[in-house]
C-alpha cells in the first residue's frame, strides 16, 4: 500500500503556521513577564497548543491518510493531555 506524502507547499505551509502559532502562544503565555496567566490566557495559550500538535499529527505524521479511528484517538488523546493541564491550573491555589 502506498501512501501519499505531502507536498513540499503543504509541509512549508504547515510550517509557517507552527511558528505563526508559537509566536502567538509565546504572546498568550506572556513570555519573560512574572505575572500570572489567569484561565482566558491559559486557555489561549493550551488552544493554540492543541492546534500546534494536530498540525504535526496531520500533516508532518501524515495522518490525514490513516483510519477515521486513529484520527479520533489521537484527537482525543490531545484534549485529554489539554483538559488535564487547564484542570490542574484551575486547582493550583495562587499565591
Amino acid at each position: 500500500m502506498s501512501i501519499p506524502l505531502p507536498s513540499r507547499r503543504a509541509l512549508l505551509i504547515t510550517w509557517l503556521s507552527l511558528m505563526g502559532a508559537t509566536i502567538g502562544a509565546m504572546g498568550a503565555g506572556r513570555v519573560g513577564q512574572d505575572v500570572s496567566l489567569g484561565p482566558v490566557w491559559l486557555t489561549l495559550l493550551l488552544a493554540l497548543a492543541g492546534l500546534k500538535a494536530g498540525l504535526v499529527l496531520w500533516f508532518y505524521l501524515n495522518l490525514h491518510h490513516s483510519s477515521p479511528g486513529w484520527k479520533k484517538g489521537f484527537a482525543l488523546f490531545i484534549f485529554v493531555i489539554l483538559a488535564f493541564v487547564w484542570g490542574a491550573y484551575l486547582l493550583t491555589p495562587t499565591v
